[in-house]
């Protein structure tokens, strides 16, 4: 952090260097403070939080990386609760986008204005990224083209082909985000058969059974996610 700028981590540097005879480090990142209700998070104060303690409120790694990710190192960011669950839902409409293009079977239109799009947004990427680490700027490029790929899908303008080299582009930029996940969740057989006698009761339009058997599921901790190729479980 910035208040161990000095002495703390010049007495880091000449201690090591002096026992090894080589430089500790080649970067050094002094991240401004995390506040809680306008004050430094610390030990001293008592406002601090562990990771430990915020998955057993029912967070998840990902939405803390999330949270701390939109701010920029050199600025201070403000925790609360309400942050990380606005960082919950930003992060279902980033999955939300992957699913979709995964799941994409059709032949699509336009697939230079398709390619042109994914190597602007490349570019802007890789821009904020230079810029000091604008991570945050680097996201709202990544919910720019969300937007756009949702839209050409809703267009009928975006196939299975260009869907999978949107997905390498996305795979490239989660190297460095590391919020997005691309393998499909292995879900419980006897919660599958759950998930197929609900998917039946619908096409038998019994949507009572349906709304039960979506209760059941909810109530063991999945949610119920409807594809064009039929009903999904994903853990909430």
């Amino acid at each position: 952090g910035v208040d161990n700028l000095f002495p703390h981590h010049e007495n880091e540097i000449a201690q090591s260097e002096c026992c090894y005879q080589r430089p500790l480090a080649n970067h050094w990142f002094h991240v401004e403070h995390l506040l809680v209700d306008h004050r430094k998070m610390s030990k001293s104060l008592g406002n601090f939080y562990t990771l430990r303690d915020l998955m057993q409120k029912g967070f998840s790694g990902l939405e803390v990386r999330y949270l701390l990710l939109g701010a920029h190192y050199r600025m201070q960011l403000q925790f609360s609760m309400d942050s990380l669950i606005a960082a919950r839902h930003s992060l279902e409409r980033v999955q939300a986008c992957v699913r979709r293009l995964q799941d994409l079977v059709e032949e699509g239109r336009h697939g230079e204005d398709v390619a042109s799009l994914l190597t602007k947004a490349g570019h802007d990427f890789k821009t904020a990224l230079l810029q000091d680490l604008q991570i945050a700027s680097a996201l709202s490029v990544l919910f720019d083209l969300i937007r756009e790929l949702h839209c050409l899908i809703d267009q009928h303008q975006l196939g299975s082909n260009q869907a999978r080299k949107a997905l390498v582009v996305l795979v490239d930029w989660n190297k460095v985000l590391g919020l997005m996940t691309f393998d499909e969740e292995v879900v419980p057989s006897h919660l599958l058969e759950r998930l197929k006698a609900r998917d039946e009761a619908r096409r038998q339009k019994d949507f009572s059974k349906s709304d039960q058997i979506r209760e059941e599921l909810w109530e063991l901790g999945y949610r119920i996610e409807d594809t064009p190729k039929g009903g999904r479980l994903k853990r909430r």
